[in-house]
């Protein structure tokens, strides 16, 4: 009996240590010397497909935690749309195809964003259509209809893309869809061909019950362009270069392990986006593998800026873009990862 109050107050302690990760949603409250996550929005490039799931697997992943950020994911709805978002202050960060920065920044209406990451190494726009369209070659676009967002980057960059190809612009008819309209509607035969990163062949191929895809990688024809960039403003990037390097190293923190385990991470992108297909989901992460590394053992999101100057002479060559841009009025590259 002498001993029973030892152990009830060693009992009372233990059960007390506990409480605060027991309570609520299990997250930790900040403490005097652990400040609370900064709030930060990203904005995924084009809906919620595989290709997107790395942003899902670093918040499963607790990457993002361990950088101190809480993150809310919104689906984008294409480049346009997504620098309109980050330009307006909707949202921190957003994935912006870096072609549709150049021509948007030439045209005077990407004034204040910049990107800070590369998240695929080169260019994943494309055209698809189904076997039996008369579409095998770029130049059988024409009389055709192809649809796409009305803000995607390959309706944008499809003026130089056919110039280059030798294909008669005028005679190709655009409609505008909602991303997850764009695969059935070429399944259902509404349209020809349809705007697509390459990495999207398995979710159109899925739609069309396994019908034979043809895929006009735009990268073919116009060379050093890169892919999909973490894009911010300039605002962001000068007054909180750490909050933006914490978030871009989380971010492709989670996009290298998509990669290398896209069944584990199409699981995770599944339990978050119960409408998409796990098996589909894992074969675009397993494309975009290819995309996303560096030549040379150079780290994951970099940007050179040779590279860019070489996209913004090959764009202005094709007529792509109405004014001059130089690397550093597009991309700051105090913020991008470095060896």
């Amino acid at each position: 009996m002498g001993r029973l109050p030892r152990v009830i107050t060693i009992s009372v302690l233990v059960a007390t240590s506990f409480l605060p990760a027991a309570c609520g949603s299990g997250v930790r409250e900040p403490s005097p010397s652990r400040r609370a996550a900064d709030q930060v929005t990203w904005v995924t490039g084009f809906g919620a497909f595989g290709r997107e799931a790395y942003v899902y697997v670093a918040q499963e992943k607790g990457f993002f935690q361990e950088a101190g950020l809480e993150v809310a994911v919104q689906p984008g709805q294409g480049s346009g749309e997504n620098l309109a978002a980050v330009l307006g202050g909707r949202a921190q960060f957003a994935a912006v195809d870096f072609t549709a920065t150049l021509i948007s920044a030439a045209g005077g209406k990407a004034e204040g964003a910049v990107a800070v990451a590369a998240l695929h190494q080169r260019t994943l726009a494309a055209l698809m259509a189904l076997d039996g369209s008369g579409i095998s070659a770029p130049k059988d676009l024409e009389g055709k209809t192809v649809a796409d967002a009305a803000s995607s980057v390959i309706s944008m960059m499809f003026p130089s893309y056919a110039r280059l190809a030798g294909v008669d612009a005028s005679k190709v008819k655009w409609v505008s869809l909602e991303p997850a309209q764009l695969a059935a509607n070429l399944a259902s035969g509404q349209v020809d061909a349809i705007g697509q990163y390459v990495v999207g062949r398995p979710t159109v191929s899925n739609a069309a019950k396994g019908k034979e895809v043809t895929v006009l990688p735009f990268g073919d024809v116009i060379t050093d362009l890169y892919g999909s960039a973490v894009t911010t403003s300039t605002k962001v990037a000068a007054g909180q270069p750490d909050l933006v390097r914490r978030f871009t190293g989380a971010l492709l923190k989670g996009l290298a392990y998509a990669v290398d385990h896209p069944q584990e991470a199409a699981k995770i992108l599944v339990a978050k986006q119960p409408t998409q297909n796990a098996e589909v989901a894992a074969a675009e992460l397993t494309l975009m593998a290819g995309y996303v590394r560096p030549d040379g053992g150079a780290p994951m999101g970099t940007m050179s800026r040779e590279r860019v100057e070489r996209a913004i002479t090959a764009l202005s060559t094709a007529g792509a873009l109405e004014e001059e841009l130089t690397p550093d009025s597009v991309v700051s590259f105090d913020l991008v990862p470095k060896g």
